[in-house]
């Protein structure tokens, strides 16, 4: 916050007025700084020395004294609200004191775990690379780092501290986080993902980062996979890091048995896709005493066509809500839901591709048959539009739903009948297997559903997060940074199910707006808070953090 004489000349004259600003990142300009008038004071000449000498008393009542003909001056104005709340939240969880238990301390001469927080709650509100956050720290009121602030090696050695007790601290870590939520863990879910890189430095043969599927399709760039496990709240219990090239389901089994090993899992079910899970997987799983619900594939699967044929005439197609039927076979157990709402709108979408479809391919044999010596470009030939008629099906994912051929210089497209009518049966149904077999259906696809959680923490890893870029190339400091990323998520994860209709990046650029100011005045300096908004208060009161009173002893710590 800080005082702005604002000059404008209008009819050969100029005006000056006072305002007071603030300076503040503007979300939907991707965090560019801006100004924003908080006060108008009006204009310099109508103020008058009276005015401002009530103001300097003012400023002196709210830091404590009465400079009574003095000036008070403010001298500094540094971010403050959201800082403030996430080592809050940091100090709630109790996470220093899992990575202190887990052995991370040691003869450095800053706190690593107070480093470690500093990179997290950087991570949750300003996510920048580790050098950039030496400057960041400028920017913020941080009373550990007031005085004395960190190198850049003193943050890179305390990821090398993180990342070498992870296997001990994660189930500290999760051990605080389930405590405080007071749900017990019955239902865990299991995806991964990949990130690239952009640069190539210090490749090697063992190196980490390599070639693979990329969900980014940056088929480019070499990357690595990642997978996670959570908590049917959508909160990370642990991840882990893979060679880019590395299967899906190549991963489960370490993970169950990792679980099982550092967590001590009982009676919990494992939720995931079918295509990761495969039937060696299934075996593994119910080896190590844990239970599944899986999704099948309803297209080219024995399995799901024999349950469907048998289950999916049974549905009532006339009702509007969703149905459920399920099917026992020895100790598993096939769940089918319907609903005829998705059903008609996958339907319209599907008969919208297929209407796109057939006007280009009519156009692509309108020009292999057109004899106008007119027509600009070379002639098109039978092969040529079999190709360029077959790309854009494949493209489109649409070549299973058409019989395209080439025979004596003639191309022909039919529509493939078959796939067309399985297509249709299977509009709206969702076919998973589960070893649950006591729980209604209704409750078992419920569950399933909630796998979609995962997929929002790996977009707030990828978005609010930035996971990506990583500015790292040894193997020890790309997954260091993957768990200070998966530990800002925690944290954020934990603040989305505590704030329930506010998002957690809202939160913080509301929390962002109360500023640290430092108040200067001949009887000495103090640092206050600007005025604290009822929102401010309610969010901070939801995520459970003590209230902001004004005035911040030099004792507070962030």
């Amino acid at each position: 916050m800080y005082v702005r004489l604002h000059r404008q000349r209008h009819g050969g004259r100029e005006y000056t007025s006072v305002h007071i600003c603030e300076s503040f990142r503007d979300p939907a300009r991707g965090g560019t700084p801006r100004n924003r008038v908080l006060v108008n004071l009006g204009p310099l000449e109508k103020i008058g020395t009276d005015a401002v000498r009530n103001l300097a008393v003012g400023f002196g009542k709210i830091s404590g004294e009465s400079p009574e003909g003095s000036v008070v001056r403010l001298s500094e104005a540094k971010d403050f609200g959201h800082v403030y709340a996430l080592d809050e939240l940091w100090k709630k969880l109790r996470f220093s004191e899992a990575l202190t238990q887990a052995g991370i301390s040691g003869d450095t001469s800053f706190p690593v775990a107070d480093l470690v927080k500093l990179m997290v709650i950087n991570r949750a509100c300003d996510p920048v690379i580790k050098l950039a956050l030496l400057e960041w720290l400028e920017g913020v009121h941080l009373p550990e780092f007031e005085h004395r602030k960190p190198s850049y090696h003193h943050l890179l050695r305390a990821m090398d501290r993180l990342i070498a007790v992870k296997e001990k601290a994660e189930p500290l870590v999760a051990e605080h986080l389930l405590s405080d939520s007071g749900m017990p863990v019955d239902l865990v879910f299991y995806d991964i993902t990949s990130t690239y890189f952009e640069g190539d430095r210090s490749i090697s043969e063992e190196d980490l980062r390599r070639y693979g599927y990329s969900r980014d399709h940056r088929f480019d760039r070499r990357q690595v996979t990642i997978g996670m496990v959570m908590t049917r709240d959508g909160i990370p219990l642990c991840h882990h890091v893979f060679p880019g090239n590395t299967l899906d389901k190549t991963t489960v089994a370490e993970v169950v048995r990792d679980l099982k090993s550092r967590f001590h899992l009982s009676q919990v079910i494992f939720v995931g896709d079918r295509g990761m899970l495969s039937d060696g997987n299934l075996e593994t799983i119910l080896d190590e005493e844990l239970g599944f619900i899986v999704a099948h594939p309803l297209r080219r699967n024995r399995m799901a066509g024999e349950v469907i044929e048998e289950l999916g005439r049974k549905f009532d197609r006339t009702k509007e809500e969703e149905q459920f039927l399920d099917d026992r076979r020895n100790f598993l157990r096939f769940v089918l839901a319907y609903s005829p709402v998705i059903a008609r709108d996958v339907r319209e979408e599907r008969m919208r591709r297929f209407s796109e479809a057939d006007g280009f391919i009519g156009e692509v044999l309108r020009k292999l048959t057109d004899p106008s010596p007119s027509r600009r470009g070379r002639k098109m030939t039978p092969q040529g539009a079999y190709d360029r008629i077959r790309d854009y099906l494949r493209d489109r994912h649409l070549l299973s739903f058409y019989e395209v051929a080439i025979t004596d210089d003639q191309v022909t497209v039919v529509p493939h009948d078959a796939s067309r009518a399985w297509e249709e049966k299977i509009d709206g149904m969702l076919l998973v297997e589960t070893t649950d077999l006591t729980s209604p259906p209704k409750e078992v696809i419920r569950r399933y559903k909630e796998l979609g959680e995962i997929e929002r923490g790996w977009r707030a890893l990828k978005s609010s997060l930035l996971l990506r870029p990583v500015r790292h190339w040894t193997e020890r400091r790309i997954r260091a940074h993957v768990f200070l990323c998966v530990l800002a998520l925690q944290i954020e994860r934990w603040m989305r199910k505590s704030l329930r209709s506010v998002s957690a990046q809202k939160a913080v650029d509301l929390l962002r707006r109360i500023k640290a100011v430092t108040v200067t005045s001949p009887g000495g300096s103090s640092r206050v808070t600007t005025v604290v908004t009822a929102e401010q208060k309610d969010l901070l009161k939801r995520l459970g953090v003590p209230p902001l009173s004004g005035v911040l002893p030099e004792s507070c710590s962030v």
